[in-house]
């Protein structure tokens, strides 16, 4: 599944980037008439808040996309970040964007972050940004981690989280009357598997991780949906070749099925922090 999500951000990202910007992530809504471009900034700040960070300060960013976090932090701390993903573009345009910048404590390169190949213990903070839902195995992802962090390291983690189950009845009759919405999902967020706060934990914990805090932000990142619809509505007449008009299109349906997910309860959005001991 690693290498399918490589595949699918390897086709996506610059489609991405004309829909969200230059943070491929939800943004953090204080307010109605804040800016997309701010909100997702305020959510690596509310990120950061779980944080303490230095100039010192060495972080690892699992699942990097094109480096706007990652730079974010270093334009804030001055601090080193490495940034991990397994798709090449994303890599290339993140390597871009800090050369451009000349930010020589800002690097990325291509892993898996169930298998990163760093050392052990050489990180005060693994910061992982919406991409757990996409990593197969949540034990081999946090026992990584737990590996790469020193003690007293910090883990922190934002993501799509599962809200309520649906009965397995409830489910397959939903299933069968909302086919070509389902098979929307797959092709426009990749090969995802949303669990709940609850279920993520569990594997954190499992790695040796304590002091373990979860926070619901659900009703500051929904705003996010309806900007990046917009967003690629606007961007409809430029789409020229067949797979742009296409994916557009399943975006923007993408977009309004997650909101009414967003709406009924189903899916939401949360934080997750945790220490590994000294």
């Amino acid at each position: 599944m690693a290498d399918e999500a490589a595949t699918h951000y390897d086709m996506i990202t610059d489609m991405w980037k004309h829909f969200m910007g230059d943070n491929l992530h939800f943004g953090y809504f204080e307010s109605e008439d804040m800016e997309l471009a701010r909100a997702t900034e305020l959510m690596i700040d509310r990120m950061l808040d779980l944080c303490d960070i230095s100039d010192d300060t060495r972080v690892l960013d699992v699942g990097c996309g094109i480096g706007g976090p990652a730079i974010y932090i270093h334009q804030k701390f001055k601090c080193a970040v490495d940034g991990i993903s397994t798709s090449e573009r994303g890599v290339e345009l993140a390597n871009q964007a800090s050369k451009e910048k000349g930010f020589d404590k800002v690097r990325f390169k291509v892993a898996d972050g169930m298998d990163n190949k760093f050392p052990s213990e050489i990180f005060d903070i693994v910061w992982i940004m919406e991409t757990s839902h996409l990593i197969p195995d949540k034990n081999r992802l946090f026992r990584e981690c737990y590996r790469v962090l020193k003690k007293g390291g910090k883990l922190v983690l934002c993501d799509l989280i599962q809200l309520k189950s649906i009965p397995f009845l409830k489910g397959m009759l939903q299933l069968l009357i909302h086919i070509k919405d389902i098979k929307v999902a797959p092709r426009v967020w990749g090969p995802a598997h949303i669990i709940s706060l609850g279920s993520l934990c569990d594997p954190i914990i499992e790695a040796g991780f304590n002091r373990v805090c979860s926070y619901n932000v659900t009703k500051y990142a929904a705003p996010t949906l309806k900007w990046w619809s917009e967003n690629a509505k606007r961007f409809r007449p430029s789409a020229k070749d067949e797979f742009s008009m296409q994916y557009t299109e399943d975006f923007i349906k993408g977009c309004a099925n997650l909101e009414k997910a967003f709406r009924d309860g189903t899916v939401g959005y949360g934080m997750i922090s945790a220490v590994k001991e000294a």
